[in-house]
Formats: C-alpha cells, sequence, structure tokens
C-alpha cells in the first residue's frame, strides 16, 4: 500500500462568484458526511458538494457531476449508482476491499495504530492488555493483529474478547444486556490492572461504563484506549477518553487530493493510499502507571508532574524515600530502564505533544518539558524518532 505524508499543501482559492471560479468549479457527489474539513478543502478547490442524503440516496437529476467521494462499499445501491455517472471515484475507507480497483482507496493505517496502541500501554508498566471486538472482526482485522503482536513482542499478554454481531431480530434492549453479562464476565476473569483498546470511541464508552458498573476502578484497574479521537465523546466522558487519532484531517485532503488528480485525468494508484495516524491524545482513562512496586509507581509519578525542573535520580530518591541503588533497581526490574531514561521518553512524549497542539518555536517549548540545553534536545529527539522537531512537527500536519 501507498503510504501519504501529511504535509499540507496550500491551495489556491478563487473568490466566489468571479469567472475563474466559475470556469472552475466541479461538483462533487458524496456519500461521506460532510465534515468542516471537508469542506474547507473543497472550498478551497473551488467545488460544490452535493450529499446525497439530501436527495434520498440517489444523485439529483440534472446536475452534472465530475467527481464523488464514497464511504461505502462498491456494491452499496448509493455507489453503484455513481460509478457509470461519475469520471472520477475515490472511496474513504477503514480497509482494502475487492473493489478498490473501481475506486481508487484512502484508508487508516490500522497496522500502525495496533502498535501506537500497543506501545502506549507498555510505556506505562502495563503486562496485561486487551482488545474488545466484534465476531466476526471483519474490516478491523488488522488492528487487532498489529495490537497483539506489538504487545507480544513488548512482553505483555493480549487478551481477546469479541462480541457476537446480534442478529436482526433481538429486541435492542435484551442484545445489550446480553453483550454486558458477557463482557463483565469475562473481565473480572482476566489479569488487572489491564489496558483496555476498542474499535471506536463510542464503544470505548460503553466498555469504560460496563467495567465502573461492575465494581472496577477506572483507570487503575481497567485503562481504556479508544479510537478515532472523537473529541464530542472524549471529553464528555468521565473519566474523560484516550483515544488514537487517525488523522482524520490528513485522510481529507489525501483523498481530495487523489480525487482531483483522477478528474484531471491521471491514471489511480495501483494500491490504496495509506494514512498514518497523528498520534495518541492521552487524556484521563490511560494517564496513569500500572507498576505493581509502589516505589517506582510514586517516583515515576514525582518525575510526570515535574517534567519542567531539573531533577536528579538523587533527588527523585530522596522524594520517595529510599536509596537510589534501590530505585535504579526497582525500575530496570518493572520497566526494563533507568529513571534518567524514564524521564528523557517523557520529557520528548510531552514535547511532542506540544509540537502537534501548538506552533510554538521548540525554543520556547524546551524550558515547559526540562531541557535547558536546545542541543541536548535536539540529539535526544533524533536519537529517539530519526528526524528533527520541525521535520516531526510537519509530518503531524501541523
Amino acid at each position: 500500500m501507498k503510504r501519504t505524508p501529511r504535509t499540507r499543501k496550500p491551495t489556491p482559492q478563487p473568490i466566489a462568484g468571479t469567472a475563474a471560479a466559475r470556469r472552475g468549479r466541479r461538483t462533487i457527489a458524496l456519500t461521506a458526511q460532510p465534515d468542516s474539513a471537508l469542506c474547507a478543502e473543497a472550498h478551497a478547490r473551488g467545488w460544490r458538494l452535493v450529499h446525497l442524503e439530501h436527495f434520498g440516496g440517489a444523485l439529483p437529476g440534472g446536475l452534472a457531476i465530475h467527481g464523488a467521494l464514497i464511504d461505502v462499499p462498491i456494491d452499496d445501491p448509493r455507489a453503484a449508482e455513481m460509478l457509470p455517472l461519475c469520471p472520477a471515484v475515490v472511496r474513504l475507507g477503514t480497509a482494502p476491499s475487492a473493489g478498490d480497483r473501481r475506486a481508487p482507496a484512502v484508508l487508516c493505517d490500522l497496522a500502525a495504530e495496533g502498535r501506537l496502541a500497543a506501545e502506549h500501554f507498555a510505556e506505562r508498566g502495563f503486562r496485561h492488555v486487551s482488545y474488545i471486538g466484534s465476531r466476526p472482526m471483519q474490516v478491523l482485522a488488522a488492528l487487532f493483529e498489529s495490537f497483539r503482536d506489538r504487545a507480544t513482542a513488548l512482553k505483555m499478554t493480549c487478551h481477546l474478547h469479541q462480541v457476537a454481531i446480534g442478529s436482526s431480530g433481538d429486541r435492542p434492549a435484551a442484545d445489550a444486556a446480553r453483550k454486558q453479562r458477557a463482557f463483565t464476565d469475562w473481565l473480572r476473569g482476566v489479569p488487572k490492572p489491564m489496558g483496555l483498546l476498542a474499535p471506536t470511541d463510542g464503544r470505548a464508552v460503553r466498555y469504560a461504563l460496563w467495567a465502573a458498573g461492575a465494581g472496577f476502578n477506572l483507570p487503575a484497574d481497567v485503562a481504556v484506549l479508544g479510537r478515532g479521537n472523537d473529541v464530542g465523546i472524549c471529553e464528555s466522558m468521565t473519566p474523560t477518553l484516550s483515544s488514537i487519532d487517525p488523522d482524520a484531517g490528513a485522510r481529507t485532503y489525501a483523498a481530495c487530493e487523489l480525487l482531483a488528480r483522477l478528474m484531471a485525468g491521471e491514471p489511480p494508484p495501483s494500491e490504496p493510499i495509506v494514512v498514518p495516524p497523528a498520534g495518541i491524545a492521552e487524556r484521563e482513562s490511560t494517564h496513569l502507571l500500572a507498576v505493581p512496586d509502589r516505589d517506582v509507581a510514586a517516583a515515576l509519578r514525582h518525575l510526570w508532574d515535574h517534567l519542567d525542573e531539573n531533577l536528579s535520580v538523587d533527588d527523585v530518591a530522596l522524594e520517595v524515600g529510599v536509596a537510589r541503588r534501590t530505585l535504579e533497581r526497582a525500575f530496570r526490574r518493572h520497566l526494563g530502564r533507568g529513571i534518567n531514561d524514564e524521564l528523557r521518553r517523557k520529557r520528548l512524549e510531552e514535547l511532542c505533544r506540544l509540537l502537534r497542539a501548538t506552533d510554538r518555536p521548540v525554543a520556547d517549548l524546551a524550558p515547559a518539558v526540562g531541557f535547558r540545553n536546545l542541543a541536548n534536545l535536539y540529539k535526544a529527539f533524533h536519537a529517539a524518532y530519526g528526524m528533527t522537531p520541525r521535520k516531526f512537527r510537519i509530518g503531524s500536519g501541523e
């Protein structure tokens, strides 16, 4: 699969109503929901969007359609109607499908998302993680497989709970009650603390509420990670929900760029375009340290809460009240790294978050994450990520 960079090149924007804008205007049919990112991209390109939902799912008569963005399978009636009438069709999808030969796809990088989730839990000291998926898993199988494989490589045990898809004859309330009983029975039987990955933010909230209802503490017993980074869902949950950010904006841009090339007569790509995730938006549901050693947990919390300070190993040991060598040995036993290694890792993680979330210069961000020397910061960043902070920021779509 072809991977696409997240760099967003500015597109010239015709002034609405000018002759140039009228000549260049293209009408794009949609089954995909026209969110703010898609509307902004269409406006910048001088496109008119026509959402089929407003026309009963069918193309409106008497309107020439130049292209289409779909988020449904090729055999869906809406897609089947568009394909013969549209000179260019692009599918926004989650996983590859046989129909991608007829409508090239722009996809999420599920394998990268799964690896990112496993690493997120490993960095927080978890030894047991789990994935909650449907039976059958269908398009999200790659997410689970990469999560499981990366977790195993990081010496974590990965558990799986599959939820059977209900039949059309099931009453919704009875189906939900059955799934909740099966989930809580399974959860009682797996080791805690547990890092739990759900395939969507909506499902993550559901499982978090079921776990809390069964008497488990969130996130101390069960730390929950969603997928999608839907801010409306994640920020309205208690605790707020950490989530994989699949970079929907970059995927929208990549789909529009591909559609523009197809409408210009370029041949379709031989493989789907795969857009990597932007990272993990960490919130309260995974903001903890799953370490059974109380001294290590206390030391980690002190490190995390004082990243901007000039900490030494002796300072941390004194804060916790144990000998330096004892604490160092405990860190290596439980985390596989030393105190200074953990401090550097967490500082760089926080710097990455700030690079994605702000446009402040690196020199301004450095003191906030405890780097007093820019040369040391650049050296540590390059050793960890193989690039400069500036390249990381560009690659993250900033």
